[in-house]
């Protein structure tokens, strides 16, 4: 099925988490995937918006009048968030306990050169 401006129809499963809004008792809304800015949709249309939102002749986008099938319900959504929220918890690095010491510091040039010029102790031979 296609949609207005000539795409196929969106599943608003299909769109990433982060990219759709569906509110109980507010319209949904989702990120126009041509100009990037988030439209509302409406009887499974979204609603003709402008290219550039900030120019006042700009020419309307090409993602408007996009269609999309809300397979999902707002309750769906938000399980499918609260999935993705615990999956990101659980594979988040976890803090080690014991963290491995520094090595020792190097000392600087002038003072392996100081130690060169001092005296050695004699060593006694034992052979």
């Amino acid at each position: 099925m296609t949609s207005n401006n000539g795409r196929r129809t969106l599943l608003a499963s299909r769109i990433p988490l982060d990219q759709i809004s569906m509110s109980t008792g507010r319209s949904p809304r989702l990120v126009c995937g041509d100009c990037g800015t988030w439209q509302v949709w409406k009887r499974g249309q979204v609603k003709a918006h402008p290219l550039r939102p900030d120019e006042s002749e700009s020419p309307k986008c090409p993602g408007s009048h996009q269609r999309v099938f809300a397979d999902l319900t707002p309750e769906d959504l938000q399980e499918l968030r609260a999935g993705a929220a615990a999956h990101a918890r659980a594979i988040a690095r976890v803090p080690r306990d014991e963290y491995q010491q520094a090595p020792p510091i190097a000392p600087a040039v002038h003072q392996i050169a100081a130690r060169r010029c001092q005296p050695r102790p004699q060593m006694t031979a034992a052979c």
